[in-house]
């Protein structure tokens, strides 16, 4: 399939649906054409050097983002496994004393 990117034309192929072949090209030429508006810097290659850089500084700091987020859910889940077994401890505790008994 044919895609525009900054100005250009590229032959893409894909296994993944035409749609999300064109939102990535969509996304890559938004990210160079904004580059290009602030640094004023017209050199494709530069441009698309620096859109790579300010991508690739997105994804990082969402891969960060998503293992610290990991981090707190399993923090999260240790602390509500151990509240369970303290609670099915203290219910298997009470239904072995005698009933009735005072401890």
């Amino acid at each position: 399939m044919q895609v525009g990117i900054f100005g250009q034309g590229y032959n893409v192929r894909g296994e993944d649906d035409h749609g999300y072949i064109e939102e990535l090209a969509h996304f890559v030429d938004a990210k160079m054409k904004a580059i290009s508006e602030k640094t004023g810097t017209i050199d494709s290659l530069k441009v698309a050097i620096l859109a790579a850089l300010n991508i690739t500084d997105e994804f990082f700091k969402l891969e960060r983002e998503r293992e610290e987020s990991e981090k707190r859910m399993a923090a999260r889940a240790g602390e509500l496994t151990e509240a369970l077994d303290e609670a099915i401890g203290e219910e298997s505790q009470s239904a072995l004393e005698p009933k009735g008994a005072t401890p």
